[in-house]
């Protein structure tokens, strides 16, 4: 086996990522500087209440860090097995499995669970998570309050896996937990999972655009009609590039907004450039080999 070839490859691989990553770094911050940038000097805050747009709490300015990073989905089949190699106890009911790779558990826990709905809710759910013998990478997840239900007829928690703090906004790194009623209390009645192995940073720590600029962008480009409401807002990673196997993310500020009707559109402003990215498409790098 030619070996220096092989370091060739995977040199010229991720010499060409780098580049990719680079040109959309580099076009959507010139492209957004011309939109972001205006001679308004009136605070954002001032206009969101001029306009009756409600927000709950005040805009943060702080500027935090984050990095491109890369991962791919785990195979929890493969997940569950070496854990119950580990212990003959966990994961005692019949897991099924979907999506491709086995990136998808579906599983009923064995012990019954109950979630509070309140104060309590978190701790109930922390609780939850850290039972390795029915969850699978739990200390990895966060409970999501603003996306969880447990006052409706349809109740369930949402949890998404984090990194450094930061959760991912995606389909590969969440868990669905459907509850119950039980005698008046909520269980959890089966969960839904997926999960990112090898994360990896694809460049060093970088500073981020603050929630305060992120909606400042969304006002000045008209998604923020008046007399709307903001619901909460979130930094996250979303996916934005696939390259052979690989997932590549971004942090972005997340950002619902009501519109009236219970019409609730979740905006999303890429954190490295202040750029709207709600309705890009996923961009998919193949291997042409």
């Amino acid at each position: 086996m030619d070996f220096k070839k092989i370091e060739w490859i995977f040199f010229l691989a991720f010499l060409g990522l780098n580049i990719f990553l680079f040109s959309i770094y580099h076009a959507a911050r010139n492209e957004e500087g011309n939109v972001s940038s205006t001679n308004q000097k009136i605070d954002i805050e001032q206009r969101l209440e001029a306009d009756e747009i409600s927000i709950k709490g005040k805009l943060s300015a702080q500027i935090k860090e984050g990095y491109y990073l890369a991962a791919v989905p785990t195979d929890m089949n493969e997940a569950v097995n070496t854990e119950k190699s580990k212990n003959s106890t966990a994961f005692s009911n019949e897991a099924t499995f979907a999506g491709d790779g086995h990136s998808q558990i579906i599983y009923t826990p064995s012990t019954n669970f109950y979630i509070k709905d309140g104060k309590e809710t978190k701790d109930n759910v922390d609780a939850f998570l850290k039972d390795s013998k029915e969850v699978l990478f739990g200390e990895e997840y966060q409970y999501l309050p603003h996306e969880s239900l447990t006052d409706k007829e349809y109740p369930e928690i949402i949890c998404a896996q984090s990194f450094e703090g930061i959760p991912f906004y995606d389909n590969t790194s969440k868990m669905e937990i459907v509850l119950e009623e039980n005698d008046g209390l909520l269980r959890v009645s089966r969960y839904m999972q997926t999960h990112l192995s090898a994360i990896e940073k694809l460049r060093e720590k970088m500073a981020l655009y603050s929630e305060k600029d992120a909606v400042n962008t969304l006002y000045i480009n008209n998604k923020l009609p008046a007399k709307s409401k903001i619901l909460w807002r979130q930094l996250s990673y979303v996916m934005i590039l696939q390259v052979r196997g690989k997932n590549v993310y971004v942090p972005a500020w997340l950002v619902a907004v009501e519109t009236g009707n219970n019409n609730v559109q979740i905006e999303t402003v890429n954190a490295f450039t202040n750029r709207i990215i709600t309705n890009n498409t996923l961009q998919k790098v193949e291997n042409t080999n």
